[in-house]
């Protein structure tokens, strides 16, 4: 019967986290909610009504589906702000500067099902339109 709940509690936070809805902001920076951290990337579903990365992937770590996932590889960047915690941040994306972000240290362990769009953040914030930091 516990389990029962714990299942029935965990899929409902899995509805409402994924039903978030979906906005810009004034200043050109969109919230980017952290998925997971990996080795050599971070993994975020963008808050966008613009569809930017895969439209459908699924966390194999936790069975979660997300649209709109992206791969950022300044693992190191994302840590230092946001101490390591799966939170939301606002970016600015820019999908041709994919080949910037180099990881800031070498991984030996293989990402588990990465998504396969990759992007580049020039501005990096925790507070919508303020604050930002250039990469």
């Amino acid at each position: 019967m516990k389990s029962k709940n714990i299942l029935i509690t965990a899929i409902v936070v899995a509805i409402a986290l994924t039903s978030c809805k979906k906005t810009n902001t004034g200043c050109g920076i969109i919230p980017a909610k952290i998925i997971r951290y990996d080795c050599d990337r971070v993994i975020f579903q963008l808050q966008s009504a613009t569809l930017i990365g895969d439209s459908i992937w699924t966390d194999v770590q936790t069975g979660q589906q997300y649209t709109n996932v992206v791969s950022y590889y300044n693992t190191c960047k994302i840590a230092e702000l946001t101490k390591g915690e799966l939170k939301t941040i606002y970016v600015k994306t820019d999908i041709s500067n994919q080949t910037l972000n180099i990881s800031c240290f070498q991984c030996e362990a293989l990402s588990q099902n990465p998504p396969q769009t990759k992007i580049g953040f020039p501005e990096i914030s925790l507070a919508a339109c303020e604050n930002s930091q250039n990469q």
